[in-house]
């Protein structure tokens, strides 16, 4: 039975180029996690692959690393990382720009 769950994405950090050629900006994300509701057939388990998506047609994958339920929410809290270490500015800017992707801070 398909199931509504809240995917929280962390992002790995990234640098990127100033456009006008000054230093590099650094973007960390380790506080800030990216969230989205989405359907699914079943609750993820630790371990297993989501392929999530933003608006700009950009696809990606995510890890699962627990799910939780959420007893204020009603729902099932997916923690994701994105699958690869590292992560491009484009990618960085699609899922950031994305209006389905809320930007959520931990502070």
């Amino acid at each position: 039975m398909p199931q509504i769950v809240e995917i929280n994405l962390r992002l790995p950090s990234l640098r990127v180029k100033d456009e006008h050629g000054g230093e590099p900006k650094n973007i960390n994300n380790s506080d800030v996690r990216f969230t989205k509701h989405v359907e699914l057939d079943s609750i993820p388990k630790a371990g297993e692959l989501l392929t999530m998506s933003a608006d700009s047609g950009l696809t990606f994958s995510c890890e699962v690393i627990q799910t939780n339920w959420h007893e204020s929410k009603n729902i099932f809290v997916v923690a994701c990382r994105f699958e690869r270490r590292s992560i491009s500015p484009g990618e960085y800017q699609a899922i950031s720009n994305s209006a389905d992707w809320l930007t959520k801070p931990l502070l």
